[in-house]
């Protein structure tokens, strides 16, 4: 048996420890959900957000040696797609929640309506200004 390959490499190690916390966040949150019937939407949400996005981040790039890495060709092409996949994913909750909050409640949201402009305009406006630099 080889030590070598009983090695965990930091990335791994890190997804299990944030894992495991975002599991008892997870847990925790469903808990006082069932108790008090309630959730405490920016606590919980975002206590949960953070340890996914680390633990899902770890278990993309793993270790160096697996495949590919942030730095070669293959990974800026899945940074790059990825990105814009998630600048359009994000601008359709935000108008999916834009038309709920209308409906629901009756009235317009201003910071998701401004929100929603502005991540309607970045996009065009970073692809131009990267676009100078070539020219």
């Amino acid at each position: 048996m080889k030590l070598k390959n009983a090695k965990m490499h930091w990335n791994q190690i890190l997804a299990y420890v944030v894992g495991g916390i975002f599991f008892l966040l997870f847990c925790q949150m469903f808990y006082r959900w069932i108790q008090h019937d309630t959730l405490g939407v920016v606590d919980d949400f975002i206590r949960l957000a953070i340890p996914l996005g680390i633990v899902m981040s770890a278990l993309t790039w793993g270790t160096p040696h697996k495949g590919f890495s942030q730095d070669d060709e293959l990974g800026k092409l899945i940074l790059l797609k990825s990105a814009r996949f998630s600048y359009y994913a994000l601008l359709i909750v935000i108008f999916i929640v834009l038309v709920i909050e209308k409906y629901v409640n009756g009235q317009d949201n201003i910071p998701l309506n401004l929100i929603l402009c502005f991540g309607l305009a970045v996009h065009p406006v970073a692809e131009f200004l990267i676009s100078r630099r070539y020219k």
